[in-house]
């Protein structure tokens, strides 16, 4: 009969949960074994299957290795148990379905050649008058400016 299966990185956060004692969440993010889990997850699953508990009420929050946590620790190392294997299992491709999709003619939406106008692609013309100031002089002093660079004497 087979032991039970354990991810390679949870061994090792155990294995360093037995040698240095509890650690905060925080701190199990620092520790370069943790793998691509976020160590809020990781702890919560290591709690769930109560490898790890919590010591105490203290903020933040502090977790240790349970007696269940040493077994599977010991397991490991004994051959009872398993670690879950790091390389993958090349899966069988199905063969390709020919895409023709694009061969076929696109449906004609008859409505939208009649009678759409698309107003909003039309230039702008703005409210008319608008512009009118700025074919008016600016007054500095006693002469007039023009925007296109003529200069005249104010009466």
């Amino acid at each position: 009969m087979m032991g039970p299966t354990y991810q390679p990185s949870t061994i090792a956060i155990l294995k360093h949960l037995q040698e240095h004692g509890p650690l905060t969440v925080d701190e199990f993010g620092k520790l370069k074994h943790i793998g691509t889990t976020a160590p809020g997850v990781r702890v919560a699953s290591m709690v769930k299957r109560g490898t790890v508990a919590r010591v105490d009420m203290s903020r933040p929050a502090r977790y240790a290795i349970t007696k269940r946590g040493l077994e599977a620790v010991t397991a490991v190392a004994n051959g009872q148990g398993n670690l879950v294997p790091r390389t993958l299992i090349p899966v069988a491709r199905t063969p390709a379905i020919p895409q023709t999709a694009h061969l076929l003619p696109a449906p004609a939406c008859r409505a939208s050649v009649d009678t759409y106008k698309a107003l909003e692609l039309r230039p702008f013309d703005g409210r008319p008058g608008a512009m009118d100031a700025f074919a008016l002089p600016s007054r500095m002093g006693t002469t007039l400016h023009y925007r296109d660079g003529r200069s005249e004497a104010a009466l």
